[in-house]
């Protein structure tokens, strides 16, 4: 990882907006996973990848054309197709931070019962499932810890 601190405010920024979503899943707010749906494609936008090997590059740009995808389904959707979207936005946000590293401890966490098995990322090692929010609030487990 490259250590520029414009380029790793970015990366929180983006780490933030993710998180910001996966909390109002978890507390089941439509509007508010909306909102940071809308600035996470922010986030996305302004993320440089000039500063990583080609492979990289390729990679990471990928991962944001998918996740802008991601994130711009939450940001207009209604909660049940938000979380659906919210699959594929963990799994693109985990390969980015694969790649960029993150500023900050982060969990994955693995939920067996939504949709075949699906995983996030926490800030906590608490479990706060996302994909059912108050109806199966604590549902999950820690898989790893990153960082």
């Amino acid at each position: 990882m490259v250590s520029n601190s414009a380029q790793d405010s970015k990366g929180a920024a983006m780490v933030g907006e993710y998180l910001s979503i996966k909390n109002a899943l978890v507390a089941d707010h439509t509007d508010a996973a909306a909102k940071a749906g809308g600035k996470l494609v922010t986030a996305l936008d302004s993320f440089d990848v000039s500063d990583f090997s080609d492979a990289q590059q390729t990679e990471l740009k990928d991962i944001i054309v998918d996740a802008k995808e991601q994130a711009e389904h939450i940001s207009d959707s209604p909660m049940e197709h938000q979380r659906e979207h919210f699959k594929t936005l963990s799994k693109d946000v985990t390969d980015m931070v694969a790649i960029i590293g993150a500023d900050m401890k982060l969990y994955e966490q693995f939920c067996p019962m939504y949709d075949g098995g699906s995983t996030w990322l926490s800030a906590s090692n608490e479990v706060k499932n996302p994909y059912y929010g108050s109806k199966m609030l604590t549902c999950g487990k820690v898989q790893k810890e990153i960082n």
